[in-house]
């Protein structure tokens, strides 16, 4: 009998297994799962150097997929600037800008994240601060005379719109921006009753534009705050049990780079699988062509890397034309998204995808905008290479007819969704209205289409998305929005074992059996038979990736947007 490197026993074991057992123990050696078993029978193949952890009626399972995380976002929220999380009226918002402007020299700028408390309570209305009021010019400039202070617009999906950002009399000369300033595609700025800026603009567009027009001037965010970002969001999200990412949305170069250096470092807690963004609004068909040639070592068929981190395939998308040009002249600045914004049209969509179909590389694309757009993209692509067994993938399923469902069963598609995106409907994709007939991970499992569930960071937790996969619940309507008809365990198969379909990994994760990846969570309670309303919110105690501890008891969830650094 082997010598185990680590044993978990004395709890509920949740196997995810096709037969669905449940154990009292699980092993580990070299990295692997090693036994499963009774207690006694684990307890057997204890040595000298292994480590033992008593459940003591804990629950364990397979460690979280996400199939969408932005985890580096995630922990770039402590590197954009002071944090304004708890302020909850204009006088706090103030009294946090003195305090930032004496640690400051004179003249420099004074930047801080967007109003409000992450994970789900920025502010985007007034009557969300006591006053009744957003913050304006001249209260910050009764504590900043001499320092451009600047309040970060947020991520278009971490609140509803429109996204508030806040400047400082000084910040607005500094920009340039008086009363004869036009406004951005999609920024209002707002003005008093002379008809001057106040400092407040309200930008409506998901891929905020802020910082690449009006206030360009704003210190950016630098390559050693994206591999900061990384490196903190791999410990968040190690935290709430994620073992495994797939960011569907694809990450740009130095986004890459920076998890390829975390990974060589020994400082990555959390596997990483990622896809190529491409800038393709911002390079001309010739410059696509030669980018997927010369990436196409990498990208094509599983990718190139390891089981820490990987690269393969690229990130397409067909939102909105005109924030995509805006962003895309800053190539290859991201700001906050870690990818590129893009917007094809049908003709250059099939063109790209065709291509890369040839070259063995694997396409990926949101369809949240408009599926049926997306689909006659990938048909007229399969017309030309066939995709049948690639495993392309459609990003943020939102609705679906059955006829749809059907296609993307032909083409064989792996669908992801983004449950948490019900929880503030009013704000998206009309998904009010859509109802029971948004997010159809009913009918889509139905029709033998994988499906796979993704946070989109918004929040992050995979416990918070498989509790609203079921219940589906709308915070600002205060209802559900239809029923999910999934069971406890379908949910929970969506955020272990689908997965690794997605990295071509179902042989290697995704479940707890011998032989698979021994990356394993173990919670205070058991997530297919606690209450409802305890499912989001279950203590993560240990997360486990390959057997070694990645978090647990005295290796604090690092909190990343609660810091108060500046880029």
């Amino acid at each position: 009998m082997p010598e185990h490197d680590l044993i978990l026993y004395n709890g509920t074991v949740i196997t995810v297994d096709s037969g669905s057992r449940i154990a009292e123990a699980v092993a580990v050696k070299d990295g692997m799962i090693s036994a499963l078993g009774t207690s006694a029978e684990v307890l057997e193949g204890r040595g000298r150097t292994t480590r033992i952890v008593e459940l003591a009626g804990r629950t364990a399972c397979p460690g979280f997929f996400d199939s969408h995380a932005h985890m580096d976002r995630e922990g770039l929220k402590s590197r954009g600037g002071y944090s304004l999380a708890g302020c909850h009226s204009v006088a706090d918002v103030v009294a946090s800008v003195k305090k930032a402007v004496t640690r400051t020299l004179k003249g420099e700028w004074v930047v801080f994240m967007p109003l409000g408390t992450p994970k789900l309570d920025y502010i985007s209305r007034p009557d969300q601060l006591a006053e009744g009021r957003f913050p304006n010019r001249h209260d910050l400039d009764a504590v900043s005379p001499d320092h451009p202070v600047y309040i970060r617009v947020p991520w278009g999906w971490w609140v509803h719109r429109p996204f508030v950002s806040v400047a400082n009399s000084a910040a607005l000369g500094r920009a340039g921006i008086t009363r004869r300033t036009e406004a951005p595609y999609n920024v209002e700025i707002v003005k008093d009753e002379g008809g001057e800026p106040t400092g407040v603009f309200l930008d409506r567009t998901y891929a905020p534009v802020m910082e690449f027009t009006l206030f360009r001037c704003v210190p950016r965010l630098t390559f050693e705050d994206q591999l900061a970002g990384c490196r903190l969001g791999s410990r968040a999200y190690s935290a709430v049990g994620t073992t495994s990412i797939y960011e569907g949305h694809g990450l740009a170069p130095p986004i890459l780079e920076a998890y390829r250096r975390l990974r060589e470092a020994g400082e990555l807690g959390v596997r990483v699988h990622s896809p190529l963004s491409v800038p393709s609004a911002s390079i001309d068909d010739g410059k696509m062509a030669d980018l997927l040639h010369q990436w196409s070592g990498r990208l094509a068929g599983r990718g190139s890397g390891d089981d820490l981190y990987r690269t393969e395939g690229i990130c397409v998308d067909v939102a909105d034309a005109q924030a995509a040009e805006i962003i895309g002249l800053d190539y290859p600045y991201v700001a906050w998204a870690g990818h590129f914004y893009q917007s094809l049209p049908h003709e250059r969509f099939v063109e790209i995808g065709v291509l890369a179909a040839r070259l063995g590389i694997r396409l990926n694309c949101l369809v949240c905008y408009d599926l049926e757009r997306v689909l006659r993209a990938y048909e007229a692509i399969d017309a030309e290479v066939p995709i049948a067994g690639k495993r392309w993938v459609m990003i943020h399923i939102i609705e679906a007819t059955a006829d749809q469902i059907a296609r993307m069963k032909k083409l064989g598609v792996i669908a992801t969704v983004t449950p948490n995106f019900m929880y503030m409907a009013g704000d998206r994709f009309n998904l009010q209205e859509i109802g029971s007939r948004a997010m159809p991970i009913r009918e889509l499992l139905d029709a033998g289409v994988p499906v796979a569930l993704s946070s989109d960071n918004v929040p992050y937790s995979m416990l918070w998305t498989m509790w609203e996969a079921l219940v589906r619940w709308d915070r600002d309507s205060q209802s559900r929005l239809g029923e999910s008809r999934l069971r406890r365990d379908e949910a929970l198969r969506l955020i272990t074992r689908t997965g690794p379909l997605l990295t071509w990994e179902e042989d290697r994760k995704g479940t707890l059996e011998t032989g698979k990846l021994g990356d394993i969570v173990v919670l205070e309670d058991d997530p297919l038979t606690c209450s409802e309303d305890v499912l989001k919110d279950i203590p993560v105690v240990h997360t486990f990736l390959g057997g070694r501890e990645a978090f647990g008891p005295g290796m604090d969830d690092p909190g990343p947007v609660d810091g108060e650094a500046v880029s």
